[in-house]
């Protein structure tokens, strides 16, 4: 397929908020351009930067996406698979509407993971004074137009304070349109008690992202700094049975400590039961560089680089999953295309 012939709707409804100053109109590591430039988030939202980036996916050049990063893209532009967040050319430009927010403004995590950060994050004092005003912000202004919440991509939604209370006291009556509360989670926290504390946002959690990065508790241990594997799977016979719950991902960033965990990662997922009447996706991603390494760690661990010794089996490991119906990647490139029995 020609991504020139399809219009990527994500810059045209989503923003993502970052604290430090920070607003994307998609992920920050697929769309990388920086449109924050007041503490105004709907004007970032509608700048002439921001235009120009939808500019660029209207004209099919996509030239501020990352290709290699951003999967919807490349499983497109590879022939494999057409998203729903792409539409024809012909249908015409989506309406620009601020309707999606993610909530990345909190760093706030219980785990360690050595991809991510260097330490525990914690948001106390004036930063949580900072969260709580976005917070604020969202909800004073905008909350009338969104349709969706992300809640998050920069930590956990249940270890930061604030996005907690958040999802604990949330008023449906302030979010007329509201659909769909997403959550990107480790999910180690996330019990039956909590849950039954945030009665008024079930119904609208309906879709769930789970990052996990591993199969098995030895090497849980080393890229999921900080967790217990044994909490994990408890949580998840829980999380995977809520009935509300219709849509699920499981997240998996591969290195050199995991990738040969991939197949085993597709068969602990597939084991949970209650996912039999689900819909959900397995998705690897390619590791990025988020300068908690340094740049020789970052080559020792990107498993995924053609000139690493262990290239050749990456590969091949790759080759068990990557035509898997339920898998996902942003790893297209590396394929062989040799091994296309499915699993």
């Amino acid at each position: 397929m020609n991504k020139s012939d399809f219009i990527c709707k994500v810059p045209f409804q989503y923003t993502e908020v970052h604290a430090d100053q920070q607003q994307f109109l998609c992920c920050s590591a697929w769309l990388p351009t920086n449109i924050y430039e007041t503490e105004n988030i709907k004007d970032n939202f509608l700048s002439d930067k921001s235009n120009k980036i939808r500019e660029s996916i209207l004209d099919g050049s996509y030239k501020y996406c990352d290709e290699t990063q951003c999967p919807y893209l490349a499983s497109l532009i590879d022939g494999k698979h057409l998203d729903n967040k792409f539409i024809p050319k012909y249908r015409g430009a989506p309406t620009t509407r601020m309707s999606e927010i993610n909530f990345d403004f909190d760093r706030s995590c219980n785990l360690q993971c050595p991809s991510c950060r260097i330490e525990v994050i914690n948001a106390l004092g004036n930063d949580r004074k900072r969260v709580d005003a976005t917070i604020e912000q969202i909800e004073n202004n905008y909350s009338k137009e969104l349709i969706y919440i992300q809640i998050t991509s920069s930590g956990d939604p249940f270890y930061s304070k604030s996005f907690r209370q958040f999802l604990i006291n949330i008023e449906p009556s302030k979010y007329p349109l509201l659909r769909n509360i997403h959550l990107h989670t480790n999910a180690l926290l996330w019990t039956k008690k909590l849950w039954n504390k945030m009665k008024n946002a079930q119904a609208f959690i309906n879709t769930v992202e789970v990052s996990i990065d591993a199969a098995t508790k030895e090497t849980y241990s080393i890229t999921r700094k900080g967790g217990n594997f044994d909490i994990l799977l408890e949580n998840l016979k829980f999380i995977t049975n809520i009935d509300t719950i219709g849509r699920f991902i499981f997240s998996f960033v591969v290195q050199k400590d995991n990738f040969r965990e991939m197949k085993s990662y597709v068969d602990l997922i597939e084991s949970y039961k209650g996912l039999k009447d689900k819909v959900y996706k397995i998705y690897f991603y390619e590791v990025k560089h988020w300068g908690t390494w340094t740049d020789e760690e970052f080559k020792d661990k990107q498993v995924s680089n053609p000139n690493h010794s262990l290239y050749s089996e990456f590969v091949e490991y790759l080759d068990q999953v990557a035509y898997h119906p339920k898998v996902g990647h942003n790893l297209h490139e590396h394929m062989t295309k040799l091994t296309k029995k499915l699993l």
